[in-house]
């Protein structure tokens, strides 16, 4: 819906054929009452504490421009206009207004050039109204301009007598319930006499039924608290049948995965390949004096001759290879691992040297084995080679208490030469470059 102008209305002036008169100022016109279309209007009375007030005194004009007064409309609401040029000048005055809900607002006041402007327009809808005083058809005067408009929002009829109406209906509500509460009010009171007899039989009756009830509730209560402790002691015996059941399950798992272990154990040689036989070949004398080292450091071997005192040792006891492993931390001190059955297959209590290479190259094999998959070497010979660093790695850390000098010095030997043997070949493969497509 579009404004529509109620008071004066500006028009524009009659044209004169010979010279212009803008100084004359025409009313806004009037709307006729009972105009066809047109329907009455509910909006009878401002509310006139919500007013908006602009006031602008000797505000300029400069030539060939304009002055703009933008007023947002957020209610229906009538606008009074008010304003003059001084001197007597004349200036051109429009006037359009934007609707929400319409794209592009519309021309209520067509420009016309006048000295001063007194009128009210009608704003049935909410938009932004802007006033725009121009002074471009001017090139040297400017135009001193004061104004005063006021916005009113109107007040809605119907909603005001829809709340009267309502308001007026709650109090005959109050009344026709204060009448009718009397008249209850007067029944009860003759009817008084009855009504305390009835209650008083039931009074007498409850009490026997309130025995009764609460009998009832005991007896059910004391089902109630059997049933729940038969509950508890069910509820114990199913998490013990639970706990043992899951236990008897992580033993059968265990027993399982060990009695694989122990079957892959058999077959541990299968797992020699020649690369590794290769290492063990390269290894020959480091291995050779851990040999010396450990042979005999735990049980003295018996000797045929004095003159062999110095001769080397041909076997080394079961005990003083695990003593060598324990030395340098491969394995625990504690219970040892399922795989030192498969290293000392088909080996007797007493190894020769031959035997103690190959059951350090079985315990690489099975010890890789025991690794998480992500932990595990690329192959059998990095796992062996992984294990004889483990000598020069720990060789400063680990304290050789039960070996006397001559023995440690056997020792540190074999960790030298198996860091240079080993140690030098796993630089040369880091340092190998990479194949390249380009000749």
């Amino acid at each position: 819906m579009s404004p529509k102008a109620a008071g004066k209305k500006p028009a524009p002036p009659p044209p004169e054929p010979e010279e212009e008169d803008y100084d004359e100022e025409e009313d806004y016109e009037e709307d006729e009452p009972g105009d066809a279309g047109e329907e009455e209007d509910d909006f009878v009375e401002l509310d006139l504490e919500r007013t908006l007030t602009w006031t602008g005194n000797a505000v300029q004009v400069q030539p060939g421009g304009e002055f703009r007064m933008p007023l947002i409309v957020p209610n229906p609401s009538v606008l009074a206009i008010q304003f003059e040029v001084d001197n007597g000048n004349d200036i051109e005055f429009s006037l359009t207004f934007k609707d929400d809900n319409e794209e592009e607002s519309s021309l209520l006041v067509e420009p016309v050039r006048v000295t001063d402007r007194e009128g009210q327009l009608d704003i049935d809808t909410t938009g932004v109204c802007e006033i725009v005083w121009s002074n471009a058809y001017a090139w040297v005067s400017s135009k001193t301009l004061s104004y005063q408009l006021q916005l009113a929002p109107k007040i809605d009829m119907l909603k005001k007598k829809w709340r009267t109406s309502i308001i007026s209906a709650a109090s005959d509500f109050r009344i026709m319930a204060a009448v009718t509460s009397a008249e209850q009010v007067d029944s009860m009171m003759k009817n008084l006499k009855t009504r305390k007899a009835k209650l008083q039989e039931t009074v007498s009756g409850s009490r026997e039924k309130t025995a009764q009830a609460q009998l009832r509730h005991e007896t059910y209560m004391g089902h109630v608290s059997r049933l729940e402790e038969e509950v508890q002691a069910a509820k114990a015996h199913a998490d013990g049948a639970a706990a043992e059941l899951a236990a008897l399950h992580k033993e059968a798992a265990d027993a399982e995965r060990t009695l694989l272990k122990l079957q892959a154990l058999r077959n541990i040689d299968q797992g020699l390949t020649s690369n590794m036989l290769d290492t063990l070949q390269a290894c020959d004398e480091p291995l050779e004096l851990l040999f010396e080292a450990y042979a005999g450091s735990m049980y003295e071997q018996p000797q045929e001759d004095e003159e062999d005192d110095e001769a080397p040792p041909t076997s080394i006891d079961r005990a003083e290879v695990l003593h060598l492993l324990q030395d340098f931390e491969i394995i625990g001190r504690g219970e040892p691992p399922e795989v030192i059955c498969g290293v000392f297959t088909g080996c007797g209590q007493q190894l020769t040297l031959r035997d103690f290479k190959r059951c350090i190259a079985r315990f690489a094999i099975g010890l890789e084995d025991e690794k998480e998959p992500d932990q595990k070497a690329a192959d059998g010979e990095e796992a062996l080679r992984d294990l004889l660093l483990t000598v020069p790695d720990r060789v400063e850390q680990v304290k050789l208490t039960s070996l006397d000098v001559q023995r440690r010095y056997k020792v540190l030997q074999a960790a030298d030469l198996l860091d240079q043997i080993v140690g030098d070949e796993e630089e040369e493969e880091e340092e190998e470059p990479a194949p390249s497509g380009k000749a």
